[in-house]
């Protein structure tokens, strides 16, 4: 009897620990034929498309989830749809939210990707891309026949582990990636996203400095006389005679007059432009960098970013000790009554 009842226990023992709810280190998705993003999607899209869009109720929806949208695709993104809303720009708040699905699509096919060995959690995070494609294909026009095909196929790609074995078959990652590779090559074309772009700052026009203007000094056309003047020869009988400007002789004749009463010593000193010197010696060369303004220029912040990497996904453990081991006492003592039981009717 010993024998059976230990038996009877240990499969007990197995039977609940492999069905206990929410082991240690389990992922928590939630219902994973829903996906919070798209969830949100559809309430502002159905709030902004009434006669009267309703602007405040979708701007609470945003909020509620802006930290998970910034945690796992970026600030910048966040910041897009926060001026998107801000502007009451509708269709591009739309548009982009979309493309936010788009990378919400992405985000579960990699890590379903790098935790293809786990099938369950894999499964979960398979379902919740079907639910963002869901939200999307109603955008779709025309609509991908295959997409929904693809999806079969990637999660028979995933293969079964089976219950104790049967039925068990291995994963297929290469086949995995082409399927998932593909439904998203043919969607993020569709819903491309626009980044929003802070206005650039005027900057101030730089004022030229004017270039002074040389006069160069127009040449004197005043005759100069390079002859030195002829001492007048004198006698010495001559020189107690009065001067020929004041006492000529009568006999002398018209001409020699003339001539002694010509001044023999011309002007030797040349004309000088004083004005023209002055503004040569004090004038600026046009080439100084005096003359040549700096112009300012502002740069441009980064567009179309693209998004490398996406938030680790969280792990929640939400294991219940006491409900296990409620469970497995339940079970145990279940287990000893149907053996007391059968022993007391004789069938053991």
């Amino acid at each position: 009897m010993k024998r059976w009842f230990f038996t009877a226990m240990l499969v007990a023992a197995a039977l609940v620990y492999s069905l206990a709810p929410g082991q240690a280190g389990a992922y928590s998705y939630g219902d994973a034929n829903t996906e919070d993003v798209a969830e949100t999607y559809k309430l502002i899209e159905s709030e902004l498309s009434a006669a009267t869009p309703n602007w405040s109720t979708a701007e609470e929806a945003y909020k509620v989830r802006r930290s998970e949208i910034a945690s796992h695709f970026g600030e910048e993104v966040a910041v897009t749809l926060d001026k998107n809303l801000s502007a009451r720009d509708k269709s591009l708040l739309i548009a982009n939210f979309r493309a936010v699905l788009v990378m919400n699509l992405e985000r579960r096919f990699t890590y379903s990707l790098q935790g293809i060995s786990d099938y369950a959690a894999t499964k979960i995070l398979l379902a919740k891309a079907k639910a963002t494609y869901d939200t999307l294909a109603p955008s779709i026009n025309p609509k991908l026949a295959d997409i929904d095909k693809a999806f079969d196929e990637a999660l028979n790609a995933l293969g079964n582990p089976g219950l104790f074995g049967v039925g068990k078959r291995a994963a297929q990652p290469e086949v995995f990636k082409a399927k998932v590779d593909g439904i998203l090559s043919a969607v993020k074309p569709l819903f491309p996203y626009k980044a929003y772009v802070a206005p650039a700052t005027p900057q101030p026009t730089p004022t030229p400095t004017p270039t002074p203007v040389v006069v160069q000094p127009e040449p004197s056309t005043t005759p100069v006389s390079t002859t030195a003047p002829q001492p007048t020869p004198t006698s010495a009988a001559s020189s107690t005679a009065p001067p020929a400007s004041t006492a000529p002789s009568p006999s002398a004749s018209p001409a020699q007059t003339t001539a002694a009463s010509q001044s023999p010593t011309p002007s030797t000193s040349p004309q000088t432009n004083s004005s023209a010197t002055g503004a040569a010696s004090t004038s600026t060369p046009s080439g100084s960098p005096a003359a040549t303004a700096s112009p300012s220029s502002s740069a441009s912040p980064t567009v179309g970013k693209e998004l490398a990497g996406h938030a680790p996904m969280e792990r929640i453990d939400r294991t219940n000790p006491w409900i296990t081991f409620i469970v497995i006492g339940g079970v145990i003592i279940a287990g000893a009554g149907a053996i007391w039981f059968a022993r007391r009717k004789k069938w053991l």
